[in-house]
């Protein structure tokens, strides 16, 4: 069944842990570092933050009973809507800041696999590292804002799980 509160919960702190993420996005574009390369990993902090303070807040007003399931679901609503806002935020950011972006990203990622060649060989085989570098002249803000989406759906599961065992019974 849906529970309106755990939706509740999920949306008041998803939608706050997006505009952090968006944030600090912002912030590394403006102050000259790549918000999709290496230093983009930094706006994942907010995540683990807003899920344990969304379970914990959804904790204290269910009278202090809570089990696992109902945890991991609050967790998993708080990830669900941060990245689906984070992502929707970036699509429109990258087109608002124009295709520079992207190619600045894509000129980066094309160093680091010339950097690494050999050893990307090695471990995929060299259809798989062709294939992979004539693809990424087809990375477009859309396909951007769903690795961003994916990614922090995934982290916000892990986090979901690590705060629902914390917070259960």
């Amino acid at each position: 069944m849906l529970n309106q509160t755990i939706i509740r919960v999920g949306i008041r702190y998803g939608v706050l842990c997006s505009l952090a993420c968006f944030l600090l996005v912002v912030a590394l574009y403006f102050l000259g570092y790549n918000p999709f390369g290496d230093m983009g990993r930094l706006t994942y902090l907010p995540i683990p933050v807003f899920i344990f303070l969304a379970i914990r807040y959804f904790k204290l007003f269910n009278e202090g009973s809570m089990s696992f399931g109902k945890g991991f679901r609050v967790g998993l609503s708080v990830a669900f809507y941060t990245a689906m806002a984070t992502a929707m935020l970036i699509f429109l950011f990258i087109y608002l800041v124009g295709p520079e972006i992207v190619q600045n990203h894509v000129a980066e990622l094309r160093a680091i696999l010339d950097e690494t060649r050999e050893e990307q060989i090695k471990l995929l085989g060299e259809e798989s590292f062709e294939a992979g570098y004539k693809g990424l002249d087809a990375l477009t803000p859309s396909l951007l804002a769903t690795y961003d989406f994916v990614s922090r759906m995934f982290v916000g599961g892990i986090f979901a799980l690590v705060a629902a065992v914390f917070f259960r019974k």
